[in-house]
């Protein structure tokens, strides 16, 4: 019985307040209004979905083998592959560059004369930035801006860039391969040099001379035995260094080119474009919120005042 008697006077409180607070649901409804029209700004949003490519395409073994690969590579990577890009597109390298490279201090108007300011335009990035794994494993990379073009452009560099940091170690790696084996090269190049002198003074010494038969084998001569069996087996032994030297030119020159290629590390699934409509603030969202905080507090505004002049002449 106490509880409906409480009930029904709080109607009766709220019935007498009505016009005071459907005034205030009003106000607050055009005040809303107005705020998300002429005060809110308008984001728009740009997207790109990626999926990683399997960069053991580029390994040298598998562009060079010419007896054929006997298993077929996958064309995109795995689950890995996409936590890595995942990981990487929401580092600091790809959020501290697009900061910079597109001067989003100036762009967000923050001031650079106080204090934290790259932690706020930071903060206000981030807040503008998404990068979500999609339920097909892609990677979704989304940004929000003013400007249309401008989150369509950033998009697209985030995925430039993300794709040039996920290959950026694989590239290395062969770059550094390449470059050892061209230090053997050389190395191999002055011991054929060396044995090739010591074949030309051992010809002079002991009268050496060339010849070739009907079926292409070369026939020595020489002073002596002796001299044609050292030049025979010196001559083995610079015969097998070339091998050696051309094996080591192969491999350089291989893993230069499976390097230098060009082959991206993602697939772009859907490029990013301008968007034609924004997509924040919603205002019917915002009006509706506004309504139905101001109808709360109103509703419990009207109860504390009513309690208060109940109290109040006894104090």
């Amino acid at each position: 019985m106490e509880a409906t008697y409480n009930l029904v006077h709080i109607l009766k409180i709220w019935i007498k307040w009505k016009w005071y607070i459907l005034a205030a649901i009003l106000l607050s409804a055009i005040i809303s209004a107005l705020v998300s029209v002429f005060v809110m700004d308008e984001y728009f949003l740009s997207r790109s979905v990626i999926y990683p490519i399997n960069q053991s395409i580029t390994d040298r073994s598998h562009l060079f083998n010419e007896k054929g690969s006997e298993s077929e590579l996958e064309y995109y990577g795995t689950k890995n592959d996409v936590n890595r890009l995942l990981e990487i597109a929401g580092s600091a390298q790809i959020t501290d560059f697009l900061i910079s490279y597109y001067h989003l201090a100036d762009h967000y108007k923050v001031n650079k004369n106080s204090s934290y300011w790259k932690t706020k335009v930071k903060k206000k990035f981030l807040k503008n930035y998404k990068v979500i794994k999609t339920e097909r494993e892609a990677v979704e990379v989304t940004i929000f801006d003013t400007n249309p073009d401008s989150a369509a452009i950033m998009v697209n560099m985030a995925v430039e860039k993300i794709d040039e940091i996920n290959k950026m170690p694989v590239v290395k790696n062969k770059l550094r391969i390449a470059e050892r084996f061209n230090e053997d090269v050389l190395d191999k190049k002055i011991e054929l040099d060396s044995l090739t002198d010591k074949l030309n003074l051992l010809g002079k010494d002991y009268g050496i001379t060339l010849k070739a038969d009907d079926k292409g084998n070369s026939i020595i001569n020489g002073a002596s035995a002796e001299g044609v069996e050292k030049y025979k087996l010196l001559q083995q032994i610079q015969q097998s260094r070339l091998i050696d030297y051309n094996k080591l030119v192969m491999l350089k020159d291989q893993y230069s080119l499976s390097a230098k290629e060009n082959v991206p590390s993602v697939y772009v699934v859907e490029e990013p474009c301008p968007a034609e409509r924004r997509e924040k603030p919603v205002r019917s969202l915002v009006v509706l919120s506004a309504v139905l905080i101001t109808t709360i507090l109103s509703l419990i505004m009207v109860l504390l005042i009513e309690k208060w002049n109940e109290i109040r002449p006894q104090l």
